[in-house]
């Protein structure tokens, strides 16, 4: 982390702990004043051991990437229980969290293995969140004592708002002092994407804070979200089957490239580059999953081209060209009956195609195709000329660089050219400030 960044970790983790712990000592302080405060207790002990189970039962989308579905529990305890025990919730919860991981380094990720400053920061901007989202549902006129009643639904919308948006924009501009990620592009970004699925989920947090309602209602709340861990783990099961499928293909391509030292590898390198890429231009998880397979699965037709028309050492003839020129073709019609997103088939069908409309098999030009086409293509060429070939030698990636650099506009998408030569810079690839 930079400087910067360090001190802006610093002081959002210095607010939320120490708004956490004011909030830990008045919840715990009034709790007494209540007409049953053990049952009081009770419910926050539910929610409590609903939101660190929630928090330690993620679901991995990618390797480097989860979601939870705590913020059920965070909402439900805004709703019926306001500011004080919404904040002291996630204070109380955090060195408690033990959280499985896809790293082959260690299998679990807790309290006394994580950076400090990481945990701190998690900790104060999750209780910024909830405390102000809390006080923003009381400010707009919502009922904690009664939340069936329904001007209590304006303020529940814009308690939803403020949690969301106070959470990503914290995170987000770390990201911005960190790694110079555009603020507000990644936040709408995220926004755009993840703010749906909040929406849908609130049906839920209200259930369970409307059963606090009843008596004994903290039994119930437990009954309601036997149902959620049960789609929980069909949801992981899902995800299982497509981390298999997406195995498989990378095991097709490896072995139709085994044959051939040159191009060994090659697939995966493009699908490396091609990831690389789309996540400097913020696409989408689903887009950038169907950049990976179209990568991976771009080049399959060759297996139909004869060996040594793909190996020839010297030029091609216009025979021999116009043969190489058929690999996209053929990979669309081998992969015909393979279910896969319409994007996909565009990508490996077009992933030869020039932003000018010069390139093959159809001519397209600029916006007739998709970006994951030309993601691809960029990547591909990338890789084609940093790799020793049959009929050429590697090039330092200094020079590619600048070749990429003098076609986009041309060849490339100027915006995948533009991310990809980001990324080589912050990898140290290429001088920061330097002609490329």
């Amino acid at each position: 982390m930079s400087r910067t960044s360090k001190i802006y970790a610093c002081f959002i983790s210095v607010i939320g702990i120490t708004l956490g712990s004011y909030c830990v000592y008045q919840y715990f302080h009034t709790v007494f004043s209540y007409s049953d405060p053990k049952a009081e207790l009770r419910q926050f002990g539910v929610l409590l051991l609903l939101y660190l189970i929630c928090r330690c039962l993620p679901i991995y989308i990618r390797k480097d990437y989860a979601i939870d579905m705590s913020f059920i529990c965070n909402l439900a305890s805004i709703l019926c229980k306001g500011p004080f025990a919404s904040a002291a919730m996630v204070i109380i919860a955090t060195p408690f969290v033990i959280v499985p991981t896809n790293s082959k380094d260690r299998a679990y990720d807790h309290f006394f293995n994580k950076p400090p400053i990481k945990t701190a920061f998690n900790a104060g901007n999750f209780t910024i969140a909830v405390f102000l989202a809390a006080v923003a549902y009381q400010k707009c006129g919502g009922d904690i004592k009664n939340i069936s009643q329904p001007q209590n639904f304006i303020p529940a919308i814009v308690s939803i708002v403020t949690f969301f948006l106070l959470n990503c924009a914290i995170l987000m501009f770390l990201f911005h002092l960190d790694k110079q990620v555009p603020f507000f592009s990644a936040l709408f970004k995220n926004l755009y994407q993840f703010f749906p699925n909040i929406l849908a989920s609130a049906p839920i947090a209200y259930f369970l804070a409307k059963s606090m309602e009843i008596k004994n209602g903290e039994f119930l709340v437990i009954l309601i979200t036997l149902p959620l861990l049960l789609a929980r783990y069909s949801f992981v099961l899902y995800l299982d089957v497509k981390q298999n499928f997406y195995n498989m293909l990378k095991t097709l391509t490896a072995a139709l490239e085994a044959k051939d030292k040159y191009t060994e590898g090659h697939s995966h390198r493009v699908e490396d580059y091609a990831e690389m890429i789309s996540r400097k231009l913020h696409c989408s998880l689903s887009e950038q999953d169907n950049i990976k397979v179209a990568a991976l699965l771009h080049d399959v037709g060759k297996i139909g081209i004869d060996d040594e028309i793909l190996n020839k050492p010297g030029p091609l003839t216009p025979e021999e060209r116009k043969v190489i020129m058929t690999h996209p073709l053929i990979s669309e019609a081998i992969l015909e009956n393979v279910k896969l997103n319409k994007k996909v088939r565009s990508a490996i069908r077009h992933h030869h195609e020039r932003y000018d409309g010069g390139g093959y098999p159809d001519g397209t030009k600029r916006d007739e195709i998709g970006m994951e086409a030309y993601i691809i293509g960029v990547a591909d060429a990338f890789d084609a000329m940093t790799s020793d070939r049959a009929y050429c030698a590697s090039m330092p990636i200094e020079r590619v660089a600048r070749i990429l650099q003098e076609e986009s506009g041309k060849q490339f998408h100027p915006k995948a050219v533009s991310a990809f030569l980001e990324v080589l810079r912050e990898r140290g690839y290429l001088q920061t400030g330097g002609q490329e």
